[in-house]
């Protein structure tokens, strides 16, 4: 969905040099990465996951347990502090070792508006060094009346493939017939196919107004 933006530890970022010194890349030593659906409802909670991952060494300097913080925003700011809004999550995790690190969290949060929202997570102590943050997942919350509609947009989508499916196998069985046959019953064919290709534009523009609520919500 996003690639969560990693934020070294002050001085600690280490450059990876490439398959004959071609250049070199930045590494991610910590990263903290946030996952969302696409979709949520206003005051209606959804699932949120954070997971952390940490190389050997790079989080030695932090001995006391790390933090989890996340706010849903227009906009992150550069710390949870210089965020606007209040708290969506919090959590504890255990303090690092030499080793490599990884941990994930999970919660219920809830957005207060309708709007696009940020999740904006980040790592850091109870100092409140920051370790790493994630301002990339976007959350499309919408009001109950527009999940309602993407409900029912869904709905009609779904019930214009069928008719969709239906009409085609209708028309080609009379298309088989046709060149076959004969007076009276060639002329009834004929008009049956004009009027199941009519009923079948008719499903297409269903379809086409559906799928645009559809995509409309997200």
């Amino acid at each position: 969905m996003r690639r969560a933006a990693a934020v070294a530890l002050g001085g600690l970022a280490a450059l990876l040099a490439l398959a004959g010194g071609a250049g070199a890349a930045l590494l991610e030593p910590v990263t903290v990465t946030a996952s969302a659906p696409e979709t949520a409802i206003v005051r209606t909670p959804f699932k949120l996951e954070v997971a952390v991952e940490a190389e050997a060494e790079t989080l030695a300097i932090a001995a006391q347990p790390l933090r989890v913080l996340v706010k849903l925003a227009p906009e992150c700011g550069g710390s949870f502090a210089g965020t606007e809004g209040p708290a969506a999550l919090e959590a504890t995790l255990p303090a690092p070792g030499a080793g490599a690190y990884s941990q994930t969290v999970t919660g219920k949060v809830t957005a207060a508006s309708a709007g696009t929202e940020v999740v904006c997570a980040f790592l850091d102590d109870a100092q409140e060094r920051q370790f790493a943050t994630d301002t990339e997942e976007e959350v499309t919350v919408l009001s109950r009346g527009a999940a309602r509609q993407c409900a029912a947009g869904r709905k009609r989508l779904k019930a214009s493939k069928r008719q969709l499916k239906r009409l085609e196998r209708r028309i080609h069985k009379v298309k088989r017939q046709l060149p076959h046959a004969q007076g009276a019953h060639r002329k009834a064919l004929a008009h049956k196919l004009r009027v199941l290709r009519a009923h079948e534009r008719k499903v297409l523009k269903r379809r086409k107004a559906a799928r645009k609520a559809v995509a409309a919500c997200s």
